[in-house]
């Protein structure tokens, strides 16, 4: 697993992530349990839900458990000199 400094970092690493690879990331993290991981094939199977909702919803909840556990920041991006101008 990557080391990550800010919350961006989880989401960068998530994202390109299929439904096979998402499941070894997160289980080898333990951010999830072999249940989970039945629960949503079972979700396919059943066809309770399609893919793009499953891995969305997973994949948002193991950012903020990932972020919650390393007590990641968010990326902030400041201009290096601000605009203080007036406008009349």
């Amino acid at each position: 697993m990557r080391d990550f400094e800010v919350y961006e970092d989880v989401e960068d690493w998530l994202a390109p992530m299929g439904y096979e690879a998402f499941w070894q990331a997160v289980l080898s993290a333990g951010l999830y349990g072999e249940e989970d991981r039945a629960h949503c094939d079972r979700t396919l199977a059943e066809g309770i839900a399609d893919m793009e909702t499953v891995m969305s919803v997973t994949k948002r909840m193991a950012l903020h458990r990932m972020v919650e556990r390393l007590d990641l920041p968010f990326r902030c991006e400041v201009q290096a000199k601000p605009d203080l101008s007036v406008v009349e």
